[in-house]
């Protein structure tokens, strides 16, 4: 447990000043090569600190993907780093409006172009879909956690709806992701950190270029079976 405080002490630090660097480089350009650059120091930084080995498969399925809606379960605020870690080009993620109160991280989250989402505002939520599309549209991919929060027990939640209405609206493509083993270095409310090893797998994309706004849930269900289909949740556990 000592350790573990330890390094959330020192990956808290670590944060303050990566979010200080991303407002400052953010103020110029939110989604250039430097801001790239800095989240995936940043995530690479943190991972390497905590003592974790990060395993991705299935990046060749994404060689030449246009800009795309990234689409993962979330059992761990580890998640968060493995997938920066893990996809290639610009991405940024739709994240909940709660984080954009803490304090110099809110101002790095938005100066480094996170979109931001009030779920309990319709109106705003879809005022968020929209700003994502004319994101994408800028050769930026979005990261979602269509659960909307991180599974306590590593089961797979249901899925909220907003990333699935941003695809078919936008015409945009889906990327899933299945993350294994995160759960077991961090769970939710629990500061106990250990060591062990994280996968990462993207999944076949999915073309939404013939679906419309009422094929929505159809294909909500269907990622998220693919999902749950390649979860590993004895990953992990030696």
């Amino acid at each position: 447990m000592l350790r573990s405080l330890l390094i959330v002490c020192i990956g808290a630090v670590f944060t303050i000043l990566c979010s200080i660097v991303a407002i400052i480089i953010g103020i110029f350009s939110p989604y250039s090569k430097a801001a790239n650059g800095l989240v995936r120091i940043w995530a690479k930084g943190l991972i390497y600190l905590s003592g974790i080995k990060l395993e991705i498969t299935g990046q060749d399925k994404i060689v030449g993907q246009p800009p795309s809606v990234y689409i993962s379960n979330h059992q761990s605020l580890f998640d968060i780093l493995a997938v920066v870690i893990s996809i290639p080009g610009t991405a940024r993620f739709i994240a909940k409006k709660e984080l954009f109160r803490i304090p110099i991280f809110a101002q790095g989250l938005k100066l480094i172009g996170t979109i931001k989402i009030d779920r309990g505002n319709s109106a705003k939520a879809r005022e968020t879909i929209n700003e994502a599309i004319q994101i994408i549209k800028r050769g930026v991919s979005v990261i979602i956690f269509p659960e909307g929060t991180r599974s306590k027990d590593g089961k797979i939640k249901p899925f909220k709806k907003g990333g699935f209405v941003l695809a078919t609206q936008g015409k945009i493509p889906i990327v899933p992701l299945v993350i294994s083993g995160s759960l077991q270095i961090m769970a939710k409310q629990n500061l106990r950190l250990r060591r062990g090893k994280i996968k990462v797998e993207f999944l076949d994309p999915i073309t939404t270029d013939n679906m419309s706004y009422e094929d929505r849930n159809i294909l909500m269900e269907n990622v998220r079976q693919k999902i749950m289909d390649h979860f590993d949740e004895n990953y992990n556990q030696d």
